[in-house]
């Protein structure tokens, strides 16, 4: 877990990891740029190291790992009290299986704000269209590198083949279950859940996903759902007859997927408008940046 400072959210999540209940011992090892007070006191092993490239963070806490399962949650994330038993015993009753994720739903204390933003990511159809921000029921195997995510990942340490740091900060994770999904089955465990703090929306969600998307666009058009979004946005923004039909279908699936009060529903459809627009235009804006790197 990488960490660069105590306090707020990552002591949560800290201590969501000590409490799991569990019938096998395990470590937690917090990687920071300076050495946090108090670690070894609270059975936490702090690895210093001064590049905050996360990447190279969690490369660096794999080489001190010593189990055979890697476990990776952020430090705005909370376990599940029986994160760490559940995955294990799936892992252990299917070998084949050298990778494993599951939801990271928003946790029951989220400010309005950052419901309005879970509602965005989870769903589906118009959302994320990432299986663990959508959160459905099951134990499958996944069909893209992105349905699963770093902020709740579980790796054989015999296949762990390391992040790649030149990608750092956004897409590590993809590009490492990219890999793991060529030599073997990749799954997704709705019973294996950590609890994901939301940027709340607009500013700070806007600005995370702006990033998110632009970096989309400088890696190219790799999934034909992007074309299929960039088309059908295009057509969306041109033809104002179709607003209306944006707006009704927005709210529909929206208010099924939400948390909110129902003095919400009429709103998410604005929401939705600018989740798409930032998602549009980012991807624009980082194909453009690609190409003029390119030449």
């Amino acid at each position: 877990m990488p960490v660069d400072r105590l306090g707020g959210e990552s002591e949560r999540a800290i201590a969501s990891v000590l409490m799991q209940v569990t019938d096998f011992p395990f470590e937690l090892i917090v990687v920071s740029a300076i050495p946090l007070p108090g670690a070894s006191k609270n059975r936490v092993k702090n690895v210093v190291e001064s590049n905050r490239n996360p990447a190279t963070r969690r490369n660096r806490a794999v080489s001190e790992a010593t189990g055979e399962i890697l476990a990776f949650i952020d430090d705005d994330a909370t376990a599940d009290p029986l994160w760490l038993r559940t995955a294990c015993a799936y892992l252990d009753r299917f070998p084949e299986i050298e990778c494993l994720g599951g939801p990271d739903p928003a946790p029951s204390d989220s400010t309005a704000a950052e419901l309005v933003s879970e509602t965005l990511l989870a769903t589906p159809l118009i959302g994320s269209g990432i299986v663990a921000h959508e959160n459905p029921p099951g134990i499958f195997p996944i069909q893209r590198p992105s349905d699963i995510a770093l902020v709740n990942l579980f790796v054989r340490r015999v296949a762990f083949t390391g992040f790649d740091e030149s990608v750092g900060y956004i897409g590590e994770d993809t590009a490492l279950i990219a890999g793991l999904m060529r030599r073997a089955p990749v799954a997704y465990h709705s019973g294996v859940k950590v609890y994901h703090r939301r940027r709340p929306f607009p500013g700070p969600y806007v600005r995370q996903r702006w990033r998110y998307r632009v970096k989309t666009g400088m890696s190219g058009i790799k999934d034909t759902r992007i074309s299929a979004f960039l088309v059908a946005g295009t057509v969306t923004l041109l033809i104002p007859a179709l607003w209306p039909f944006y707006y009704i279908i927005t709210f529909l699936l929206g208010a099924k997927t939400t948390r909110l009060p129902i003095t919400w529903w009429p709103f998410l459809p604005f929401a939705f408008a600018l989740h798409h627009l930032t998602y549009y235009f980012g991807i624009l804006w980082g194909l453009v940046r690609n190409a003029v790197r390119s030449r």
